[in-house]
């Protein structure tokens, strides 16, 4: 692959990277917002009592599930941040690279020194690389866990549905809990496949 070809890939890298730092920032206001609306139902289900014990413990359950997204989306976001320094490290590196190449082509006897430097130049390009994909694949574990927790959390969020059936005299604002609470765990799923599809592009 050329210089300018494995520039263009590594500026494509680091787009997309951007583009993950700020899909994540999104999951995590919605994750706040879960933890602050299943807040908001432990509180509720303890005023309606007996009859909404159960709609208290998924209401737990969704507290649990949203602190526990915003640690997944914390640790995506370290990495993010330092795949793009890595890349973006890469891509100084890369534009030093054709500098040397350059001149390598246009001295008129070969140079051994020089020789010497573009070829360690391109181990460290190498491993930086191999360091980039390494990040890649960690992302790609933190996003699918990310969706499968996502995913339970649809499952939760159903059952605090029929929870709310039971809730009597507090049926009608349980209900609307357990709709809001439905609304945003389907709002993140998209962004965590999209994020994914991201990511397995690259």
């Amino acid at each position: 692959m050329s210089t300018q070809a494995l520039q263009h890939s590594s500026s494509l890298q680091l787009a997309s990277f951007v583009r993950l730092n700020e899909g994540i920032k999104g999951v995590v206001l919605i994750a706040f917002q879960i933890n602050i609306m299943a807040l908001n139902a432990i509180l509720l289900s303890h005023r309606a009592g007996e009859v909404a014990l159960g709609f208290g413990v998924i209401s737990k359950e969704l507290r649990t599930l949203s602190v526990e997204l915003t640690r997944l989306m914390q640790a995506l976001s370290t990495d993010a941040y330092l795949a793009v320094n890595l890349i973006s490290d890469q891509l100084r590196r890369e534009r030093r690279q054709q500098l040397l190449q350059t001149t390598q082509t246009q001295l008129q006897r070969p140079s051994a020194a020089l020789d010497a430097i573009v070829a360690e130049r391109k181990t460290l390009f190498l491993a930086r690389a191999q360091q980039v994909r390494e990040v890649r694949l960690r992302l790609l574990d933190q996003l699918e866990e990310a969706r499968k927790l996502c995913q339970f959390g649809t499952a939760i969020s159903r059952s605090a549905k029929i929870e709310a059936a039971y809730g009597r005299e507090y049926g009608r604002a349980l209900a609307e809990v357990s709709q809001e609470f439905d609304q945003k765990i389907q709002t993140i799923l998209p962004s965590i496949e999209t994020l994914c599809a991201g990511m397995q592009r690259l």
